[in-house]
């Protein structure tokens, strides 16, 4: 018979969690999917990466080990061209790039203010040392004029800091500058290019600021500097094609560096061929709801401009939610051993109670909830995470024959199961079961590796042999 194992962990390959605790979540996908007719998890990252962006700079999660760490994302978006990945991140996107598009306006009117003011300091400036210049010829004392000098210099107006959150398939030398000199929270977008874009070559750099440690940027030409408490969104949205050329050209060193491990990934299946049109009016009632709730989040962040070193506020978790994310915690360290769910992707498993943790503080923070992270918002986070994790395996471990077999006969046997069925004759599997699994040497393999792993086991009745589950 299947053992069900009393575990806190979704099933492998379970399918995509679409219903959350969340209601302005479900309401702008449920919105976005009727109305697109696009993959919902390509919806859901596309929501994902605009909260990111929009709440990291403001609050850090509290873990319930004691860890405080930033609640920023790294998303990979891989799916074939055509399946609106740029679209539907730009429908997320819109209402930050509208609200950068306006503070742009704000800070050249600064600027214009700021250059007079500059240019005023400087002849002054220059005035003040050819004081000093002639008392030097003179020999006679400097000290007041020093004085008047060093005032001065603390009085030079402070260049405005521009509002700019997102780049899109930026430079890390870029990105680097803008975090120290203007907003010290922002996204980096990339598209088709981004996966040979220059931003990927400062993976150490990557993985430092997703941990929220400081970064030193070093610079030949310039003074080099150091960067605290910055915080960075990057979403990678790409093709298949694209995808494997770059895991063939740099793919081991980006995994090796832990990179990829820190990233939620989707490879949905493609709705080309069902987006089909009928009479319904289209309405946009909930995505402006979501429009509105973020302008309330950009507000905030324009206090980071003025004061880019302001505390954070901490989101902590409730205590139903804290003792399933110990749990949580505790059963992905256990999967990494031996014949584990993570035997294979220790870098996966160690980076993903984390990210469980930011996910599910990004939607408590979205929908304005008070108090701790509930104990829905949390097993909701769990649900999402796992399914990014297969995909993770998907993506960068693909299955062998036998395992992808499993998986199809798995799926097949928990339909029946709905149906009522607690058992099914081999032949019926040959005659009925999935395509693939129509070859009596598959799927003798495949049942036997689903007896190793307790899915299955196997009875004589009448000379027939019959698949208990």
């Amino acid at each position: 018979m299947l053992r069900i194992e009393r575990s806190c962990l979704p099933r492998i390959n379970a399918d995509f969690p679409r219903l959350s605790p969340f209601p302005l979540v479900n309401a702008v996908l449920d919105e976005l999917e009727r109305n697109t007719k696009a993959p919902r998890p390509l919806l859901m990252f596309g929501l994902m990466t605009a909260l990111s962006v929009s709440i990291q700079g403001l609050f850090d999660v509290r873990k319930p080990n004691g860890q405080r760490v930033p609640i920023s994302l790294l998303l990979l978006t891989v799916a074939e061209s055509g399946e609106r990945k740029s679209f539907t991140a730009e429908k997320f996107l819109a209402p930050i790039r509208l609200f950068q598009k306006k503070q742009e306006s704000i800070w050249q009117e600064q600027l214009s203010e700021w250059k007079v003011k500059e240019k005023i300091w400087l002849i002054k400036n220059k005035e003040i040392e050819k004081k000093i210049k002639s008392l030097c010829c003179k020999q006679e004392s400097t000290a007041e004029v020093e004085l008047e000098l060093m005032k001065h210099t603390k009085d030079r107006p402070a260049r405005p800091r521009q509002f700019k959150m997102l780049y899109d398939d930026s430079t890390s030398e870029a990105l680097f500058c803008g975090l120290y000199e203007n907003l010290s929270t922002a996204g980096i977008i990339s598209s088709e290019g981004g996966l040979k874009g220059r931003a990927f070559n400062d993976l150490p750099k990557q993985n430092a600021m997703w941990s929220g440690d400081p970064i030193v940027v070093d610079r030949k030409v310039a003074e080099s500097y150091q960067l605290y408490g910055a915080r960075l969104t990057f979403s990678v949205m790409t093709q298949p094609v694209a995808f494997k050329a770059y895991m063939k050209a740099r793919g081991d060193d980006a995994r090796g560096s832990g990179l990829w491990a820190r990233f939620l990934v989707c490879h949905p299946s493609s709705t080309r061929g069902k987006r089909l049109l009928d009479d319904t009016t289209l309405s946009y009632e909930h995505i402006h709801r979501y429009a509105e709730r973020i302008e309330q989040l950009l507000k905030c962040n324009l206090d980071l401009l003025s004061d880019p070193c302001k505390e954070r506020a901490e989101i902590v978790f409730s205590p139903a939610a804290s003792k399933l994310w110990v749990e949580v915690f505790n059963e992905i360290e256990s999967g990494i051993a031996e014949n584990g769910r993570f035997d294979k992707a220790a870098d996966l498993a160690s980076k993903l109670a984390d990210n469980i943790a930011r996910v599910a503080a990004l939607f408590h923070v979205f929908e304005a909830n008070e108090g701790g992270i509930s104990l829905e918002a949390l097993v909701f986070s769990v649900d999402l995470c796992l399914w990014c994790s297969d995909e993770f395996f998907h993506l960068f471990m693909p299955a062998s024959e036998v395992e992808l077999d499993v998986i199809q006969l798995e799926k097949w046997l928990r339909q029946k199961r709905v149906e009522g069925y607690s058992w099914v004759k081999r032949n019926t599997i040959m005659q009925y079961g999935p395509r693939t699994l129509r070859s009596k040497k598959r799927l003798d393999a495949c049942l036997d590796e689903m007896a190793l792993q307790d899915l299955v086991s196997f009875s004589e009745v009448r000379n027939a042999s019959i698949v208990e589950f």
